[in-house]
């Protein structure tokens, strides 16, 4: 197909949509949320093929479910319901206290992650939400892999201090 050709969207969306939604549901943990960022992001799709040449499907639907999850997430903070709702469960059969502790970390990582610079929570998202590789990474956001393992490890040091905080206050 040539970049002039108009692309089979619903090719398009068979091959992505499942991807899109995993990647804005563990950012978000609200399947409401997830389906809304999916269609924005198909939407969004749509309009940057328009806009001009698309290297890779892949490579931008990552980048846009990632980044507009991350969107809704900050839009999110501080509105009563908005993070976990019961959908995210640890293990099979989790003790009542395993789950709580489950669920108030999953809130808590949410809530440090829409904290970070922008492409910190991408890059920190793609690599434990969706256990992308640096390269795959590197090449869905269009950075190097040089700059992939830089981020991560600044993102992962954030978090680390914050944590030590919330920890140093519970004690």
């Amino acid at each position: 197909m040539s970049d002039t050709e108009p692309p089979d969207w619903s090719a398009v969306i068979h091959q992505h949509a499942e991807r899109v939604f995993r990647i804005a549901y563990r950012i978000l943990g609200s399947v409401h949320d997830a389906e809304d960022v999916s269609q924005e992001v198909f939407t969004e799709a749509m309009s940057v093929h328009r806009s001009g040449m698309v290297r890779t499907w892949t490579g931008l639907m990552v980048r846009l479910a990632t980044v507009r999850a991350l969107d809704r997430l900050r839009r999110n903070q501080g509105r009563p319901g908005a993070l976990p709702n019961g959908d995210f469960t640890p293990s099979p059969e989790p003790q009542p206290d395993q789950e709580l502790i489950a669920t108030e970390l999953a809130t808590w990582l949410r809530g440090e992650i829409e904290s970070l610079p922008t492409q910190q929570a991408a890059i920190f998202s793609l690599a434990y939400f969706e256990q992308l590789s640096r390269n795959e990474i590197a090449t869905a956001l269009d950075v190097s892999p040089e700059a992939v393992s830089t981020t991560l490890y600044k993102a992962r040091k954030r978090l680390s201090s914050r944590l030590a905080v919330i920890q140093g206050e519970k004690s």
